[in-house]
C-alpha cells in the first residue's frame, strides 16, 4: 500500500510539472517567445517520445516552429539587404538555429494528435548555411589580419577572433595556429624570471625547479608569457628578479611546563549522619545517602618541540628601458611543533583541555632539507601573488 501511495504521488508530480511546462509554453508562445516555446515543447515532447501522453503540446511545438522559421527567414532578409559585414555572424547562427530546430523535430517523429499525423515542413538550409559559415569566416579572418601586427589591445582583438574562427571553421585557413599563437605573443607581456640563489649550499636543484615551476595556466592575467630561461631571439618586456638571500634555521627546542591540576571529583557515596553520628532517615524510613566530594591532585608536564626555518629574499621587476617598477622583501617560512605530555597523580584531576597532549608522542624532528622544501614552497606562493598584482 505505502509503495503505490508513493507510486502515485510520483505520477501526480509528474502531471503537474508537465502541465505546468505546457502552460509556461503556451505562454511564451503568446508573449512571441517562439524560441522558448519552441524549447520548452520540444523536451516535454522528446522526454515523453515513447508514451505519448503529451499530445496536446504537438500544436505548440508546430506553431512555436513555424513562427520561429518566419520570424528568422525574416531577419536573414533584413540584414543581407544592409550588406554590412557585421550582420555575417547573425547571419550564421540563424540558419544554424534553423537547421538544428530541423534536426530537433525530426527526431520525434512521426508526431499525432486527435488520431491525425501533424505534418512539418522542412527545408534544405545547407547551402545557405555553408555560404553563411563562409562569409562570417573570412570576416574573421580579414578582420584578425587587420589587427594582429598593430597595438598590444589590437593583437588581442586579434586573439578573440582567430579563435572564434577555429570554433566556426578551423579549416578556413591552413595557418591558424600559428596565427593564434602570433596574435598571442603580439598582445602579452614577456616575462623573464631570473634567479640569483646566494642560500645555494642549503638549496637542492629540485628546491629550484619548483621555485621556478610557472604555469601560465595559473596566472590570472592570460597575457603574460614567462620565461625562466633567457632566449636570445625574444625581446623581454620584463625582468622579474629573484634574490634568495639569507636562511636561518632554528636550533631545534624542547620546552618544557609543569601544570599543577587539582579538582574535586565524586568518590562514590557515604550515608547521611546526624550530631551523635546516627544514619540519618528520609520521611519513608530509608538511610539518607550523599555523594562522596574528594579533591584529587595530579601534575601534567607538557613538552613542546619546536624547530622553525626562514628564507629571506627580494624581488624586483624590471622593465626593458632599465626602469625599476616594483621592489619587494618576501620570505618563506616553515615551522614545526609537536605539543606533548605527561602526567602523575590522579588523572580525574586533569582539564580537559590537556587530553589531547596525553594522546601525542615525542617525534623525531623533520630533517633540515624538509625546511628548506617548504619554507621555498611558501616564497613561492607569495612569489606568484606578487607576480598576479601587477597590471602588465
Amino acid at each position: 500500500m505505502i509503495i503505490k501511495k508513493i507510486l502515485s504521488l510520483g505520477l501526480i508530480l509528474l502531471i503537474l510539472s508537465s502541465c505546468g511546462n505546457a502552460k509556461k509554453a503556451q505562454n511564451s508562445l503568446s508573449s512571441g517567445d517562439y524560441d522558448q516555446a519552441f524549447e520548452l515543447a520540444y523536451n516535454e515532447l522528446y522526454k515523453d517520445k515513447f508514451k505519448k501522453s503529451n499530445q496536446k503540446l504537438i500544436p505548440t511545438l508546430k506553431e512555436a516552429f513555424e513562427k520561429s522559421i518566419e520570424r528568422d527567414e525574416a531577419l536573414i532578409k533584413e540584414y543581407q539587404k544592409a550588406n554590412n559585414p557585421k550582420y555575417f555572424k547573425e547571419i550564421y547562427s540563424l540558419y544554424a538555429k534553423m537547421d538544428v530546430r530541423q534536426d530537433d523535430v525530426r527526431s520525434l517523429l512521426p508526431l499525432n494528435y486527435e488520431n491525425q499525423e501533424v505534418k512539418f515542413y522542412f527545408k534544405d538550409y545547407s547551402s545557405q548555411l555553408t555560404k553563411a559559415q563562409n562569409d562570417y569566416a573570412d570576416y574573421l579572418y580579414q578582420m584578425a589580419m587587420r589587427k594582429i601586427d598593430g597595438s598590444v589591445n589590437e593583437a588581442r582583438e586579434a586573439y578573440a577572433l582567430l579563435n572564434e574562427l577555429e570554433f566556426v571553421k578551423p579549416s578556413h585557413v591552413a595557418n591558424l595556429g600559428s596565427l593564434i599563437n602570433r596574435a598571442k605573443l603580439n598582445g602579452s607581456s614577456l616575462l623573464l624570471v631570473q634567479l640569483q640563489n646566494k642560500i645555494a649550499a642549503y638549496t637542492s636543484p629540485d628546491n629550484i625547479n619548483e621555485l621556478l615551476r610557472i604555469s601560465e595556466s595559473n596566472l590570472s592575467n592570460p597575457w603574460l608569457m614567462v620565461d625562466t630561461e633567457k632566449d636570445n631571439n625574444k625581446q623581454y618586456d620584463y625582468n622579474f628578479n629573484i634574490s634568495l638571500n639569507q636562511i636561518n634555521i632554528s636550533p631545534e627546542q624542547v620546552n618544557t611546563e609543569v601544570v599543577q591540576q587539582q579538582a574535586q571529583v565524586q568518590d562514590g557515596w557515604e550515608y547521611v549522619l546526624d550530631a551523635n553520628g546516627n544514619v540519618m532517615k528520609d520521611s519513608l524510613g530509608n538511610d539518607i545517602k550523599q555523594d562522596k566530594i574528594i579533591t584529587v591532585y595530579a601534575e601534567v608536564k607538557l613538552f613542546q618541540q619546536l624547530k622553525s626555518a626562514r628564507i629571506d629574499g627580494t624581488i624586483d621587476m624590471v622593465d626593458k628601458n632599465r626602469n625599476t617598477h616594483q621592489m619587494n622583501e618576501i620570505f618563506g617560512e616553515a615551522v614545526f611543533e609537536n605539543v606533548f605530555a605527561q602526567y602523575r597523580g590522579d588523572q580525574r584531576a586533569i582539564e580537559e583541555k590537556y587530553y589531547d597532549a596525553l594522546q601525542n608522542k615525542e617525534v623525531p624532528f623533520p630533517a633540515d632539507s624538509l625546511f628548506v622544501k617548504y619554507s621555498i614552497v611558501e616564497f613561492k606562493h607569495k612569489m606568484m601573488a606578487l607576480l598576479d598584482s601587477q597590471n602588465f
